[in-house]
């Protein structure tokens, strides 16, 4: 069990259909109002120390983690449909700065996935 904060979430398995291996997203404590939260194993969570992270930066994770240039990225050296902790460990991650600012402007992650990948890749400075 955590603090009832905001975290990221990531699915650990998913199925060969989906689009990408990396499936995130926020869990947001005023949805569910409680003092304690615990995530199945089936799901890693992004923390800090133990508690959650703020909501820009988490926003702006999560736009990270769903992109296609990270899903890219990742099919690179995984080749199954398991994502681990290890596998998240590994990751080379944008700066807390670029981060926030990518939360900033990807207030809503339901954007669809070409606007998405297109803040990622103007925020990153990636050309593709």
């Amino acid at each position: 069990m955590v603090p009832s904060e905001v975290y990221v979430l990531v699915k650990r398995f998913t199925s060969k259909e989906e689009r990408r291996r990396v499936v995130a997203c926020i869990f947001d404590p005023r949805r569910v109002p409680t003092e304690a939260v615990g995530f199945e194993n089936h799901l890693n969570y992004y923390h800090a120390k133990g508690h959650g992270l703020p909501m820009t930066l988490a926003k702006g994770l999560a736009a990270f983690l769903n992109s296609t240039l990270l899903d890219v990225y990742f099919r690179q050296f995984n080749g199954h449909t398991q994502v681990n902790a290890t596998d998240l460990r590994s990751l080379h991650y944008p700066t807390k700065c670029q981060l926030e600012r990518l939360g900033r402007l990807a207030d809503d992650l339901a954007t669809d996935q070409q606007e998405l990948d297109r803040l990622v890749e103007k925020e990153l400075d990636v050309t593709t």
